[in-house]
């Protein structure tokens, strides 16, 4: 389990210097076609460039917003009740995240098949989407895989006490 979790940490480290990359990348195209535009020489497509880096950016963040619980919480109120409770709430949150995690990966998964049996491009540039739309269900499967792990080590420590 340990060997997983480093790769995963690694993983994560990988994911999140490429989501700095896509947001430096977005924000270099952005000031480009700004200054494009004030000589008359706009970057063509790059409003299409820039929303595929921010799907990227987006997506390769889950693993770290995960690991770090950047996710909203409802502490005050679980804080109120009594232990076997809150243990209990957290397996269910954790089975209905795992759950959701797996679905939203797959169905995503099935989308980018769909768009590369249809053979879609991008409009103005004519980039295939399906591989941005892959790239998208993995950046899912990777904090599904940590909430997997997460919930075999939760599970071992509530058989503990």
């Amino acid at each position: 389990m340990e060997g997983i979790e480093k790769i995963l940490a690694k993983v994560e480290g990988v994911m999140r210097v490429a989501a700095c990359l896509s947001l430096m990348a977005m924000v270099l195209i952005t000031v480009a076609d700004i200054s494009g535009r004030l000589k008359q020489s706009p970057i063509f497509g790059s409003e299409e460039l820039v929303s595929f880096l921010a799907v990227l950016a987006l997506g390769l963040t889950l693993p770290y917003a995960h690991s770090h619980r950047s996710h909203i919480g409802v502490e005050v109120f679980v804080q109120l009740l009594s232990m076997r409770v809150r243990r209990r709430l957290k397996l269910f949150r954790e089975i209905l995240s795992i759950l959701f995690f797996a679905m939203v990966t797959a169905m995503i998964g099935l989308y980018a098949r769909d768009k590369q049996l249809s053979g879609e491009v991008s409009m103005n540039l004519g980039l295939p989407e399906h591989v941005l739309i892959y790239v998208l269900a993995a950046c899912f499967a990777v904090p599904t895989l940590a909430m997997l792990v997460d919930f075999i080590r939760f599970l071992g420590q509530w058989r503990q006490q």
